[in-house]
């Protein structure tokens, strides 16, 4: 939205008289005095009129190491949410950027800003998300193999990217996907009668899960090229 649609709005006032805001001076955008009201008005961008603020949302990025259990939803009227371990009263500005089963441990980011969220989450952006995976039996060659071919999935009538795999033992490996699809590890494993007993998000990207980040803990952090 245009600055001056904005201060209109709130004022009630035709163009007339918003445009004698700006010449009087008693706009500000981002603290900062606007003369002109055609700016456009981000999200996250802070306007005040007078000392009255029209628009001040902060923009909030929060890892979280999500206990299992617990589901990646902001409401759900059976189980215990993400969100319920924010005591903040930010919290329900929050939005999930991807998603982890209630099965599943790990990193999580939460955040409300779209645009950082859709960065991570979009297919064409390619971020890839590394698992600890643990199964009830070995990891073949032909499971490595198969996986860093790409799989096939025909609900989604789609082929995954090539996977990483590293194997950390014969029933363990780290895994490193670029897409999430539902249930998308369990699924790629179940396709060699391999069930996944352990799965844990180790990483999203360049973010890592910081080692003295606790189960259930979470904290804000900042993003490179954030506002």
């Amino acid at each position: 939205m245009r600055l001056d649609r904005l201060v209109g709005k709130w004022a009630g006032a035709g163009k007339r008289r918003t445009r004698a805001f700006f010449e009087s001076g008693r706009v500000r955008l981002n603290g900062k005095v606007a003369e002109e009201g055609g700016h456009a008005v981000g999200k996250f961008d802070r306007v005040e009129v007078d000392d009255e603020i029209l628009q001040a949302m902060v923009p909030r990025y929060v890892m979280m190491h999500k206990p299992l259990g617990v589901v990646s939803a902001t409401i759900d009227h059976e189980h215990s949410t993400v969100v319920d371990l924010i005591a903040e009263s930010w919290v329900g500005e929050l939005h999930l950027a991807g998603r982890l089963d209630r099965f599943t441990s790990g990193l999580l980011i939460l955040t409300n800003d779209s645009r950082y969220s859709e960065s991570l989450t979009e297919p064409a952006q390619k971020v890839g998300k590394r698992y600890r995976v643990k199964v009830n039996g070995e990891i073949s060659q032909e499971v490595i193999a198969t996986f860093e071919a790409g799989m096939w999935f025909a609900k989604e009538k789609v082929r995954t990217a090539p996977a990483g795999v590293s194997l950390i033992g014969p029933s363990e490996c780290w895994l490193t996907i670029y897409e999430g699809k539902h249930h998308q590890v369990k699924r790629m494993f179940a396709r060699f009668d391999l069930k996944v007993t352990e799965l844990h998000r180790e990483a999203i990207g360049d973010l890592t899960l910081p080692e003295d980040l606790q189960v259930g803990e979470w904290r804000l952090f900042k993003p490179e090229g954030s506002p």
